[in-house]
């Protein structure tokens, strides 16, 4: 078993700790055109893996070892952020330690990569989505039609999530804080996205009497940020699911009242901002007739954070987000049918910040 250090969800917990992995400006712009690439903030959100780890990795491991900008921000190539993906999920599949899998790679692969395809492994985010973007960055919409079709040829609609549509909301994220995008350039891709996610979420819609059950989904107040809500609105209605989209920017006492009135079987909120997470989580403890998950790009280095709040962290991409809710949520069912109370924390934790660069 991994200690506390290696594991993929471990990581600190402290307000500043999310805030700190992102500059609050965009960087320079010779760090965007020295050195290109996904930040640490970035990658924690592709794979699950939190920021403390990635660095306690390339410390005790050796890998990954990312590049450096001018001002010394770490910055991974998309072929890190694949082979991660990859080391992430086996761990999880096969419960081997974090040193040991690295190792058995490092044996077979010299260059301390892994294999094209290791077995049972759905490749993650690489480069596919590059050559979308850059269409989109330079206005050729038409073009960008046809690559989007192109790339999603053969594809079921979850693989288009993570293989296209996810990665390329990120880069365009993390393009405006390189600077790499002005933010007029960050919209034409964000647009285009979501408005390809919003086709898929209607051509998937269906009114099905054996679904699981009924999510709601949404952000809390002062999230704006409506990808991640989009991403799960999609991949758990492709598993069943009812799914009731509330939004974004919805204060925690109005999600209450829709617990209260609808009776979901769940709920599911994206937090891409960490500002005020410990307030929110405060007030969402008080929400007990349903699981209450968690999810985004703040979450993976808050995880400790939200379930001592009782609420149920989902870090990592949307792929292995959405079984680890439906999982998660018949483990719920399960104890209440057994007449067991939901867990909750004893008392309410502290948050302790860290240094995250």
């Amino acid at each position: 078993m991994d200690t506390p250090s290696e594991s993929i969800e471990s990581g600190p917990r402290g307000e500043a700790a999310a805030d700190a992995v992102r500059p609050s400006v965009p960087l320079g712009e010779a760090d965007a055109e020295s050195c290109p690439g996904y930040s640490i903030a970035a990658v924690s959100k592709l794979t699950g893996i939190s920021c403390h780890t990635l660095r306690v990795w390339e410390r005790r491991y050796g890998f990954p070892v990312p590049e450096r900008t001018a001002s010394g921000h770490r910055r991974y190539s998309s072929e890190q952020v694949r082979t991660l993906n990859q080391l992430a999920r086996v761990r999880r599949a096969t419960d081997q330690s974090v040193g040991r899998v690295i190792a058995g790679w490092n044996l077979d692969h010299h260059d301390g990569g892994l294999p094209a395809a290791a077995p049972g492994v759905v490749e993650g985010a690489g480069g596919a989505a590059d050559g979308l973007v850059d269409l989109l960055v330079g206005g050729d919409i038409e073009g960008a039609e046809r690559e989007f079709e192109r790339l999603c040829e053969g594809l079921e609609p979850v693989d288009v999530v993570d293989q296209v549509i996810e990665p390329g909301l990120v880069e365009a994220g993390e393009g405006w804080f390189r600077r790499a995008y002005p933010v007029y350039k960050e919209r034409l891709i964000t647009v285009f996205l979501r408005r390809k996610l919003h086709g898929l979420i209607e051509a998937t819609r269906r009114d099905d009497p054996r679904s699981q059950g009924c999510l709601v989904i949404g952000t809390v107040q002062g999230d704006r940020h409506e990808g991640g809500v989009l991403l799960l609105n999609l991949v758990m209605q492709l598993r069943g699911w009812r799914v009731l989209n509330l939004g974004t920017d919805l204060p925690v006492r109005e999600y209450r009242e829709a617990v209260r009135e609808l009776g979901p079987s769940a709920l599911a909120l994206s937090f891409t901002l960490s500002r005020n997470i410990k307030k929110r989580f405060q007030e969402l403890k008080v929400i007990t007739e349903v699981p209450v998950f968690v999810g985004g790009r703040s979450i993976v280095n808050y995880q400790s954070l939200a379930r001592g709040y009782g609420l149920i962290p989902l870090p990592g991409p949307i792929r292995d987000a959405a079984p680890a809710l439906e999982a998660q949520w018949r483990r719920w069912m399960s104890s209440r049918a057994g007449g067991d109370a939901a867990p909750r924390a004893e008392s309410e934790p502290q948050a302790k910040g860290s240094r995250a660069e």
